[in-house]
This record gives C-alpha cells, structure tokens and sequence, in this order.
C-alpha cells in the first residue's frame, strides 16, 4: 500500500513540476513577445518618421528644381535678369 502511495505521490510531484516549468516557459514567452512587439512599434515609428523626412526632402529638392526651372525660362525668354545684374543681347545672332 505505502509503495503504491510512493507512486501516486511521486507521479504528482512530477506532474506538478512540468506544469510550473510550462507555466513559465509560457510567462517567458508572452513577456519576450510583448517586448518583441513594443520593438516593432518602436522602428515602425521610426521608419515612419523617416519617411516622412525622405517625403520633405524630396519636396525642398522639387522645388529647388521648380524655381531653377522658371529662372532660366525667365531669362531665356522672357529676358528677366536680377536686381543689378547687367544683361547683354547680341544682335548680330539673330
């Protein structure tokens, strides 16, 4: 009888331990896997910060390009010059 109470006893005992290692192994997970989603977040706010950069940038580098672009329309064609600057036609090109 005392053998059989030895096993049944010893059974649980195991039992018990496999059901506290898996507890936490399992708390181990969720918590490493709420730190692997809060990192997520993290660079995803960062990337979307950058693109945000990239997106301005690329509008300043338009619109360098824009102005350049009229400035030298209005000096080929429409023959506008800047304040103090002397401008000189020939002539004899055409």
């Amino acid at each position: 009888m005392q053998n059989i109470k030895k096993k049944i006893n010893l059974r649980s005992v195991l039992f018990l331990l496999v059901i506290v290692y898996l507890t936490i192994n399992l708390i181990s997970a969720q918590f490493e896997l709420m730190t692997k989603k809060q990192e997520l977040a993290n660079i995803q706010a960062q990337k979307d910060r950058l693109q945000l950069e990239v997106a301005d940038t690329q509008s300043l580098l338009d619109e360098d390009r824009d102005e350049v672009y009229i400035e030298r329309i209005a000096r080929e064609r429409l023959g506008y010059a800047n304040p103090g600057e002397k401008v000189y036609i020939d002539i004899q090109a055409e």
